[in-house]
């Protein structure tokens, strides 16, 4: 069996008994490769993977070799594993696949049970990573909780980016019990960044940190920023701290890129109270030189067409407010499909009103089952001017620019499948 049958037969991690003994065990059995480098734990619930980005970007530009692990992926399996920015070969992928099969099995026959998608993809990338000699393993964390498979080693720097409801059914129906879930893992004596948060979260992690007796840097109270000027091009912006000022651009479109390339600063400014040499020339180096597909990526021009991940009630705000400044348009066209069990009617109530029309779909493929494109029509009534369905991306791309001028701007969202789906097909 290969990686690839194997994860369509075990993709889902649906009916799991939650627990880091899969993953300890596989780590286990390939002779712990999460002990061979420095780990950067990414957790929260928007931004992980821009900041996670900016972050390997950033330590790349300052020499050291590094691996980042991320989820999902858009396009190819091998994008969630990456050493300085080159997915995981499929002999790699395979061979590691191949050493750890023995004990997969092991585990499916066992009380904790067959690991999931995830979990695999994790073990995997530890394991590569060791392969490869990283200085730095950069890791994003999925859900994000005390259970999660990234939760592994000893991290040099956790970071969390903006709390915000999402996997409510299993994380908790609060901030403050998301952020309880995600702050399980901040280890003992460690330091811990944090991005902007709300009250409620901020104290949880203050609390948790201070439990732990581990450093805590405030992104909010330590960095100020200032001067801004996005453009179509990216965005120019100044970062203070205790005084000093540092010029930055970054290529990736949001404001709220600011946010995680700051985020993104203060964890390897930590880094490099703990050794790591580094000069403000690679900083900045780095961080214009991050990459992250299919997060206001801009694919087609006359219409404009922009793909962007947003696929929860924060990434809509994010949207809504980062269109109308990075774009203009005469009529905005949205293609959505939305999937798991999420806020749909904030959603929609959010972007719905900023477009002139949308056309609802599904992913052909999807780890969590979608909202019926049908039922998103009744939820859309009166939010916004024409609504209609398609069965896949293609029909509805075909059928939105049946009727969109060159000066519109067509923006597909709401789900990462979805972006990927779009994306592999719009860049053929």
């Amino acid at each position: 069996m290969d990686i690839y049958q194997y994860l369509a037969a075990h993709s889902s991690a649906h009916g799991k008994k939650p627990g880091l003994e899969r993953i300890n065990r596989m780590l286990e059995h390939l002779g712990h490769p999460e002990r061979d480098y420095d780990i950067v734990h990414v957790a929260g619930t928007n931004g992980k993977g821009s900041t996670a980005q900016f972050i390997a970007s950033i330590l790349q530009a300052a020499g050291q070799q590094v691996g980042l692990f991320t989820s999902p992926h858009l396009v190819e399996f091998s994008e969630r594993i990456q050493v300085g920015g080159a997915p995981i070969s499929q002999e790699d992928l395979d061979r590691i696949f191949q050493e750890l099969y023995p004990c997969i099995q092991e585990l499916a026959a066992g009380p904790y049970g067959r690991p999931g998608l995830f979990e695999v993809a994790a073990a995997a990338a530890l394991k590569h990573f060791s392969d490869m000699g990283v200085d730095y393993a950069v890791l994003e964390a999925g859900m994000g909780g005390r259970y999660d498979a990234t939760r592994v080693g000893s991290p040099a720097v956790t970071v969390f980016t903006h709390i915000d409801l999402d996997h409510t059914e299993t994380l908790g129906e609060t901030v403050e019990l998301i952020a309880a879930e995600k702050a399980e893992v901040i280890i003992p004596g460690g330091t811990v960044v944090t991005a902007p948060q709300s009250a409620a979260a901020k104290r949880v992690i203050a609390d948790v940190a201070r439990q732990r007796g581990a450093k805590l840097i405030d992104v909010e109270q330590e960095y100020q920023v200032s001067g801004a000027q996005p453009g179509p091009g990216g965005t120019s912006f100044s970062v203070s701290r205790s005084g000093l000022w540092r010029q930055f651009h970054i290529n990736l479109l949001g404001l709220f890129q600011i946010t995680n390339a700051v985020t993104a600063l203060a964890a390897v400014d930590a880094l490099a109270e703990q050794g790591l040499k580094i000069t403000d020339a690679q900083t900045a180096a780095g961080m214009a030189a991050a990459r992250w597909p299919g997060r206001l990526e801009v694919l087609g021009r006359e219409p404009i067409v922009v793909l962007d991940g947003a696929h929860n009630l924060d990434g809509c705000r994010q949207l809504a407010a980062a269109l109308p400044v990075y774009f203009t348009w005469k009529r905005l066209h949205l293609i959505m499909a939305i999937t798991g069990q999420k806020p749909v009617k904030p959603m929609l109530q959010t972007l719905l009103p900023e477009a002139d029309t949308v056309v609802f779909t599904a992913p052909q493929s999807s780890r969590t089952p979608p909202v019926d494109p049908a039922h998103l029509l009744e939820l859309a009534a009166g939010l916004v001017e024409e609504a209609g369905t398609a069965p896949s991306f293609s029909e509805a791309f075909a059928k939105v620019k049946g009727y969109a001028q060159p000066q519109d701007l067509i923006c597909v969202c709401g789900s990462l499948y979805l972006v990927g789906e779009a994306r592999k097909q719009l860049l053929s």
